[in-house]
């Protein structure tokens, strides 16, 4: 039973006594509980039909259903800090060993602040989220290192925080010299983290603070004359020239078009998305605009991946764009991808043409999906479409089984013994087959094929017994007994016999595989 189960079986006063015992143990959920119940209490009060934000105690209203002006209250940042101390502090009485298991929950929970600080974002209110993002990193650069970041969580969260700040900075409204002060801050920031291989957490932050909106080329492109973003920088931008292939470019592109969708400027944001090369961003905006042929011819021409094609396609579906969905799915099935994007896209047209009864696209797509990913499901929804073409079908696809890649051994058995072919099950398995597949097919083969399954099954378990891997003792049981199916199968008990006798004499100092062998007699 989970922790949410066994909690639904407390009433209010069993609840309130486990929760009183927690903070006597832990006094440091004091706080945490306190600020979580003020966050509660806050977000139950509706005022003028405003939404409410909560931020540690502290909130901000945004305007109601009459359109007043949004009533600004100031971050409580202290609250902040104390809950990202908390966090980061709650595996102290952990050891090493049994905390480095819980890094991850701990990232989590400070996620759920950082999200407070999108909650001001998408409310158009820059600056409490700055507040925020400041208060959280300046706590988190003091403390992290306690996190056991082995596995790159921990140095991870900075660029969950760079991003956060690269969208806080363009919503918020500041001037020359708070940019100035965020640039020299997030400086000193990122010169901190660098030993640590954590790059460019900060960079594209930066970027948004040194650009701001008012960077010259950006402008001539927002106004609709992006030949003209090439103009030569005045002296205050002259010596941090913009590199369009950086790392984050991409990323300051698509904080500023999030803030002019929620802007409603769409004109400047179509102007910078086909700018800068954004297709998708560009296309699906023209779609929601209602310019559904002017997405689709521009698409056509310039998507490059399947993962561009596919979010368009998504979204024309999503607008009864039904026909127009599928010729760009179609499209983008064509053009060069990797592998794990076409098969995604190969999927959803597979599915989605198919529940518009346009079966002849969704047996093509369906084809493409097997020969991409080779396996018993999506050999059955081949066959389940193609209906009365499935006779024909069915040679074509074992050949693609086959001849596909060895990383697809388990789908590739897993088809072959539904079609009773142990012989090319057998082969697909290779010179030195992984114990699942392998087990599959001996347990098929027993019978059909029993020199074969004593020659495999003998091998796997006298590596473990030779190695003395006492661990796997009984796998080696197990792939021993398989064989003796097999030599039974043919009436080669006396063969077993000796063979077993063998393996005894040969491990009798083995006393905890003694036991495992001596049944098998």
């Amino acid at each position: 039973m989970d922790l949410r189960e066994l909690l639904n079986g407390l009433d209010r006063e069993q609840l309130r006594s486990l929760l009183l015992k927690l903070v006597e143990r832990e006094p440091s959920l004091q706080e945490t509980i306190k600020e979580e119940l003020s966050r509660k209490s806050a977000g139950a009060q509706a005022v003028d039909s405003a939404v409410v934000v909560d931020v540690g105690g502290a909130t901000t209203t945004a305007a109601g259903s009459d359109g007043g002006k949004s009533q600004r209250v100031r971050v409580d940042t202290k609250a902040i800090r104390r809950q990202v101390y908390s966090a980061l502090h709650s595996l102290d009485r952990m050891s090493g060993s049994e905390a480095y298991y819980y890094v991850g929950a701990v990232l989590g929970e400070l996620g759920n602040i950082v999200d407070r600080a999108w909650e001001f974002i998408k409310a158009d209110d820059g600056r409490n989220a700055l507040a925020i993002l400041e208060a959280i990193t300046e706590e988190y650069l003091d403390e992290w290192e306690i996190l056991d970041g082995s596995d790159g969580e921990s140095g991870e969260f900075f660029n969950i925080l760079g991003s956060a700040f690269t969208e806080a900075i363009l919503t918020a409204d500041l001037s020359k010299e708070e940019r100035d002060g965020w640039i020299k801050k997030l400086d000193e920031w990122q010169l901190a983290v660098d030993d640590y291989g954590i790059e460019d957490a900060f960079l594209a932050a930066q970027e948004a603070a040194a650009r701001g909106w008012d960077y010259p080329p950006l402008q001539a492109i927002l106004q609709g004359r992006a030949d003209e973003a090439d103009i030569e920088d005045d002296e205050d931008y002259e010596e941090d020239e913009e590199d369009e292939d950086s790392d984050y470019a991409d990323e300051l592109t698509m904080a500023r078009l999030h803030i002019l969708e929620r802007r409603g400027q769409w004109q400047q944001y179509l102007n910078l998305a086909k700018a800068e090369g954004q297709t998708e961003a560009y296309t699906r905006a023209l779609v929601n605009l209602g310019r559904v042929e002017e997405a689709v011819a521009y698409a056509t021409a310039y998507l490059r991946t399947a993962r561009e094609a596919l979010g368009l396609a998504q979204t024309l579906r999503e607008k009864g764009r039904n026909e127009e969905s599928m010729l760009i799915a179609e499209h983008g099935l064509m053009l060069p991808n990797q592998q794990i994007y076409r098969l995604a896209l190969a999927k959803w047209l597979r599915e989605e043409a198919a529940v518009m009864g346009d079966r002849e696209r969704a047996l093509a797509a369906a084809e493409i999906v097997f020969h991409d990913e080779v396996n018993l499901a999506n050999y059955l929804r081949v066959a389940e479409l193609a209906g009365e073409q499935w006779p024909e079908l069915r040679p074509k696809l074992l050949d693609m089984a086959r001849t596909s890649g060895s990383y697809l051994v388990d789908g590739k058995v897993d088809v072959f013994l539904h079609e009773g072919l142990v012989d090319d099950a057998i082969a697909a398995l290779g010179e030195h087959p992984s114990h699942t597949p392998l087990e599959k097919v001996v347990d098929v083969a027993i019978n059909s094929h029993p020199d074969w399954v004593i020659k495999m099954c003998r091998r796997q378990a006298e590596y473990i017994m030779d190695n003395g891997k006492s661990q796997l003792y009984p796998a080696s049981a197990r792939w021993l007994s398989k064989a003796r199916q097999a030599y039974m199968a043919t009436e080669r008990a006396a063969e077993w016999q000796a063979y077993l006798d063998e393996q005894l004499k040969k491990h009798a100092r083995k006393y905890s595989l003694m036991p495992l062998l001596k049944p098998l007699r």
